[in-house]
């Protein structure tokens, strides 16, 4: 909900000034003006009453306004900035850099151009992006780890986080995510949170359960709870998610074939989670034997290190979704995207299947991330 609680900011705030620059920009052109004025009116009335009176509407034109407004969010952020640049581009190149006010006195024909050579950037990298995001990557790591596996000599393990199913990604969307997972036959399903986006309604609503269900690997599928599992009705989430077979670890320690470990953390918003060595104490863990560690947000790469874990697999950044939110998660985090080695610990932070709010990846991808691990 907040994600589209701030795209209804958005449309208060930049709508105004990206429908206001393109006006002055089309004032001599009545047609094109009209058609301008259509779409915003248009667009911003569809999604105000829709994101008030969603309950009452049916889940398929909720859905489609979601997905509209949120990526109108883009639309203008994108757009206002490029007004912006090459605004202050002709003002440069008119010398009038001290006086703004020569951008209302524009030929119309570089009115025109500013919002023609707008849309051409704009359109396209939004339809990319959400191309990027109907599309997911299969990455692919190779890691060594040197202990014994006991029964196994290698594993294949599949990484996936953030599907962020809803109302926004909805049934068909966890339909082709769990399609992709399963096409990888991966011996062993690791997911690092934020299955759920909000509220577990339309999960209900969608029969949503019996697409996750069909989630299989020989070894079992595994969750660690993310920051949006603890949005609303979190007890709720984790019954639902244990009960379609993902085996949500809290705290908590999951011993496999006899072999290895899968450890399970509570989110970064638990104040009264525990560390990483208390855990691996709790449990009685072998640290002879290899340790993977579930841990939804890469707040503190350092502490999971430090306990010694083999692997330590986080999500939550989606790599910012969008530029420059990439690089706004490169300076917040020590890693936001990828792999580390930090000592023994070989460190991945997933960018995610799914995303919260805007459905595109620019600058950013949807990944699954297959790796091969030999002990």
């Amino acid at each position: 909900m907040r994600a589209l609680t701030l795209a209804l900011i958005f449309h208060f705030t930049l709508n105004p000034i990206v429908y206001y620059r393109g006006r002055m920009a089309l004032k001599a052109n009545r047609k094109a003006l009209g058609v301008w004025t259509i779409i915003f009116i248009t667009e911003l009335l569809l999604y105000t009453s829709v994101y008030y009176f969603y309950q009452s509407l049916p889940a398929s034109l909720v859905q489609f306004s979601r997905v509209l407004g949120t990526s109108w969010m883009l639309f203008l952020i994108y757009t206002s900035s490029l007004f912006l640049i090459f605004d202050i581009a002709y003002l440069l190149f008119k010398r009038h850099l001290n006086r703004p006010q020569m951008l209302f006195k524009q030929s119309r024909r570089a009115g025109h151009s500013l919002i023609i050579v707008t849309m051409i950037i704009v359109i396209p990298a939004l339809s990319y992006g959400r191309y990027k995001f109907k599309n997911p990557s299969v990455n692919h790591l190779e890691l060594s780890i040197n202990k014994s596996g006991n029964k196994h000599n290698s594993l294949r393990i599949l990484v996936a986080g953030d599907f962020h199913l809803g109302y926004t990604i909805n049934d068909k969307d966890a339909q082709r995510m769990v399609d992709m997972i399963m096409e990888q036959n991966a011996d062993l399903i690791l997911l690092v949170g934020d299955i759920i986006d909000s509220s577990i309604e339309p999960l209900l609503e969608q029969n949503v359960a019996s697409i996750l269900s069909q989630l299989k690997a020989p070894l079992g599928v595994y969750s660690c709870p993310g920051n949006h599992e603890y949005r609303a009705e979190a007890e709720e989430k984790m019954q639902f998610l244990n009960d379609v077979g993902i085996t949500m670890l809290r705290d908590s320690v999951a011993m496999i074939d006899s072999s290895f470990y899968v450890i399970g953390r509570e989110d970064w918003i638990i104040d009264d989670r525990m560390s990483t060595k208390d855990i691996l104490t709790k449990y009685n863990v072998n640290t002879v034997l290899p340790m993977i560690m579930l841990n939804h947000s890469p707040y503190d790469l350092e502490e999971d290190s430090q306990a010694g874990m083999d692997i330590a697999l986080y999500g939550h950044t989606h790599h910012g979704q969008a530029f420059p939110g990439n690089i706004a998660t490169d300076m917040k985090f020590e890693l936001a995207y990828g792999y580390k080695k930090k000592r023994d610990t070989h460190i991945y932070v997933t960018s995610g299947l799914g995303l919260a709010g805007p459905q595109h990846r620019i600058g950013t991808e949807s990944e699954i991330m297959i790796m091969d691990v030999r002990f």
